[in-house]
């Protein structure tokens, strides 16, 4: 759940930053402009927030995919299987 709430507040204010970029190369630039530096900061945002998220709630990503905890798990059921097996 702090996961969801934290991907949440990292996408809106990276939404509220994408749409002030926009304004502002929009008033200096043109509307054109303004529209692809918009969309692109606004889809990159989804990514880099994930990416915050993870950092945040474990510290590195060097298990990003929870590849350590799924091994784990397998492993916990392939035993579990095998001993029901041999009763």
């Amino acid at each position: 759940m702090k996961a969801l709430i934290l991907y949440t507040v990292f996408v809106a204010v990276g939404a509220t930053i994408s749409a002030l970029v926009g304004v502002y190369i929009e008033r200096e630039v043109s509307e054109t402009a303004s529209l692809v530096v918009f969309l692109a900061m606004f889809f990159a945002n989804f990514v880099v927030a994930w990416i915050g998220v993870i950092l945040v709630m474990d510290r590195s990503l060097s298990n990003a995919y929870g590849r350590a905890e799924q091994i784990a798990i397998e492993r916990e059921g392939r035993r579990a299987a095998s001993g029901r097996a041999a009763a």
